[in-house]
């Protein structure tokens, strides 16, 4: 095989790796922008959804949502260039794994929302581990 076939077989495998990471972390912001809405204009649906108590006052319920929203939006040059921006991407997905203890530790119906950053934090970890290295040895 010569190394221009190589190189270019390369190349598409970290085009594809960054196609995939792409996807998941799209489908994640997609997730996490309806999940900030349904709190800011339906906090007792969501609460009632994971299983948490009434929100009294309903104003914590949708400051957070508004605040998941903007980290949401922080994400966005990560994800249009994640080969180029990755303090986004690592920064996200280590503050997933963050966001995961600390909703097992609060409990009750919060370990709805650790499963959910939980999983996210272990697929987006390994893909754009995966993307990671493909695009480093696309580089002869």
């Amino acid at each position: 095989m010569t190394d221009s076939l190589m190189t270019g077989w390369s190349e598409a495998q970290a085009a594809g790796s960054m196609a995939l990471y792409r996807r998941v972390l799209g489908l994640n912001l997609i997730l996490h922008l309806l999940i900030g809405l349904s709190c800011i204009f339906l906090p007792h649906w969501f609460s009632d959804l994971v299983g948490l108590p009434e929100p009294f006052p309903v104003g914590w319920v949708r400051g957070w949502g508004a605040t998941l929203i903007l980290v949401t939006a922080l994400y966005i040059p990560g994800y249009i260039h994640p080969g180029f921006r990755r303090a986004p991407n690592v920064i996200g997905i280590l503050g997933r794994l963050w966001m995961a203890i600390v909703w097992t530790f609060c409990g009750g119906g919060f370990l709805w929302l650790a499963l959910f950053d939980f999983v996210f934090f272990l697929i987006l970890a390994f893909l754009y581990l995966r993307f990671l290295q493909a695009t480093l040895m696309s580089r002869p």
